[in-house]
């Protein structure tokens, strides 16, 4: 976190967010004091990621801290889903479900009308986004507190996720460190802190754990698989017993490598062994294929818009479930916005109306929009020329009249 010590005031009393951990400046007052130096540095080394590969005890072991009764612990649980995010696959999914959220036209609305004014507030604002993207991570990594790290009356400047690790499961508390007893009440802080939970407490990513550890064993067995079978065994028969000439022929053959020739004394005979088993790659591929789907259904509910599609009626069927997670996901997204993040810039000082609130613009397709208005002529109404104009993106010279043929010349033309 940042070394500028911020305020957060509720009621009479203060809380100073500040330094490499919580209510402690991350400095050393006095350099005699073995004590606090011993302190800082066990502070420090314990808040290091530690980088080797999760397995499923490690899993275990995060589930068992997370949910024991007395003092529970997320830090475990952060630390295997930073490991099992380096998954393509899984970043991919989570990335395409944040993004059909994100990517949406966020503005500020005064009774259903757009305010142009109030837009420009939160308007390719980095804060903004950066609280759209955290406050969506949320689904995947569990209850997140994102702070406004710098800000003026009535401009947020910069804001910032604290460490989940810190997080008291389900209780609104920060830690003041990772592995210590103590925490820090904020369930009442509503300016400067934001809370963001679109899935649960702990997050959808304590399911995925278990499918993207079982894959990176079939990646690894995999690897083994073709280290040893996947490059045929080159045997070399020599007819001297001296172990001068076994040695000199055995580098010849590690200095072939991958070529397709080597040169060799009289009387070598070299025989390749080539592997008579060319499908039992499958039982790795079929595995990490399979788990695959499994983390896609998980995370998207559906495959096929990860994977290719049987056919386009299915094809359809899971683009409309995907739909319906993403309409699920923006329906969050925008009562997150108007219960945490509107009334938060209030009490920064933003002007905003008590009837302004936070909605998705509306984007029209052309090709349904078209059928829309297709069936509206039929019917016998009259579109507006500038409606057609901002609609579709294009400039019309002259309207038809009613009763007037196509090729009749028009009598209303817009422009001389």
């Amino acid at each position: 976190m940042s070394k500028n010590i911020k305020s957060i005031r509720r009621g009479k009393s203060t809380v100073n967010f500040s330094g490499n951990v919580l209510a402690k400046k991350a400095s050393i007052t006095d350099v005699n004091d073995i004590n606090q130096i011993t302190n800082f540095m066990v502070d420090i080394i314990r808040r290091q990621r530690r980088l080797w590969r999760k397995e499923i005890t490690d899993w275990q072991a995060a589930r068992y801290a997370y949910y024991q009764s007395e003092i529970p612990k997320n830090y475990p649980m952060q630390e295997l889903y930073q490991d099992i995010m380096l998954d393509g696959h899984l970043t991919g999914i989570t990335e395409n479900r944040t993004l059909r959220t994100t990517n949406k036209d966020y503005i500020f609305t005064i009774d259903g009308v757009k305010d142009d004014k109030l837009t420009e507030l939160i308007k390719d604002k980095e804060w903004f986004e950066y609280t759209l993207q955290e406050a969506h991570k949320s689904t995947y990594l569990g209850e997140t507190f994102i702070w406004h790290k710098k800000f003026e009356k009535g401009n947020i400047i910069e804001s910032e996720v604290i460490d989940r690790g810190l997080y008291v499961p389900g209780q609104k508390m920060l830690l003041f460190d990772i592995n210590g007893n103590k925490a820090l009440d904020v369930s009442e802080v509503n300016d400067v802190l934001l809370y963001a939970n679109f899935y649960s407490n702990i997050g959808i990513l304590e399911k995925a754990a278990v499918y993207t550890i079982l894959k990176r064993h079939s990646w690894g067995s995999w690897d083994e698989f073709e280290e040893l079978f996947g490059v045929p065994i080159r045997i070399a028969k020599v007819a001297s017993q001296s172990e001068t000439v076994k040695n000199e022929v055995a580098g010849w053959l590690e200095e072939m490598g991958s070529a397709p020739y080597g040169v060799f004394p009289m009387g070598t005979e070299v025989d390749i062994k080539e592997t008579t088993k060319t499908d039992s790659f499958n039982v790795f591929f079929k595995k990490i294929e399979a788990l695959d789907k499994e983390l896609s259904k998980l995370i998207l509910h559906q495959t096929m818009t990860t994977e290719n599609g049987a056919s386009k009626a299915q094809g359809n069927v899971h683009e409309n479930t995907l739909g319906e997670v993403v309409f699920s996901d923006e329906k969050k997204m925008l009562s997150f916005l108007n219960n945490q993040v509107v009334p938060s810039m209030r009490l920064l000082g933003y002007k905003i109306p008590d009837n302004a609130k936070i909605a998705v613009e509306k984007t029209i397709e052309p090709e349904k929009q078209i059928k829309i208005d297709t069936e509206l002529i039929t019917g016998g109404y009259i579109l507006k020329q500038d409606y057609i104009e901002q609609t579709y993106g294009v400039e019309i010279e002259s309207m038809p009249v009613a009763g007037q043929t196509p090729t009749e010349k028009p009598t209303n033309s817009k422009k001389p």
